[in-house]
């Protein structure tokens, strides 16, 4: 397949693209990579969603352990290769057990979840599969995240959602090294 968003040298940006790119570099990304190799065409678009990205992704409430678990759970529902890839290498660094991403990407339920990662995955794939909290979903991760918690939670679901389609529809390799995701069936 041709690539659809071929990543531009640095040489083929224009004036918004370089700004984006440099943001992108000297900020937590380190580089213009994964989505931002197709999102840097429209760069207006690429600067809105990596200052969303910034709080959703490095700051808020949401622990980070558990930010990790909803990119995988998210990860897992889009079949993003990417997404889950870099995510298995970063979420070392916030001690995610091995076991814990397969059993996510086997598309089981891991079982050794805290109470409020339990909160987390499960309104993560509850808002994957039925677009909605029930009461009960909604009031345990109230419970364990408060009400700024929970709203940063749907938002975060929504934001990957964002980017597994964009990494996805622009079919970015995942990194070198890693395991493909198994097939599920659906």
């Amino acid at each position: 397949m041709a690539e659809r968003f071929p990543e531009l040298a640095p040489a083929q940006w224009d004036a918004e693209q370089r700004k984006v790119a440099e943001t992108l570099t000297k900020g937590p990304r380190g580089a213009v990579r994964g989505p931002y190799v197709p999102l840097i065409y429209s760069p207006e678009l690429a600067e809105r969603m990596r200052h969303l990205g910034d709080f959703i992704r490095f700051a808020g409430v949401l622990p980070p352990r558990v930010k990790e678990i909803v990119i995988f759970t998210v990860g897992r529902h889009w079949s993003a290769e990417y997404m889950f890839g870099i995510h298995r290498q970063m979420s070392q660094e916030v001690g995610i057990e091995p076991a814990l991403i397969d059993a996510i990407a086997a598309g089981r339920r891991p079982e050794q979840l805290t109470p409020p990662e339990s909160a987390a995955y499960d309104a993560a794939r509850e808002l994957l599969r039925v677009a909605r909290l029930s009461d009960a979903t909604f009031a345990a991760l109230k419970e364990h995240f408060g009400a700024k918690g929970a709203i940063e939670l749907v938002s975060f679901v929504g934001y990957y959602t964002t980017l597994a389609m964009v990494l996805n529809t622009a079919d970015i390799a995942p990194p070198d090294g890693t395991s493909p995701l198994p097939k599920l069936g659906r």
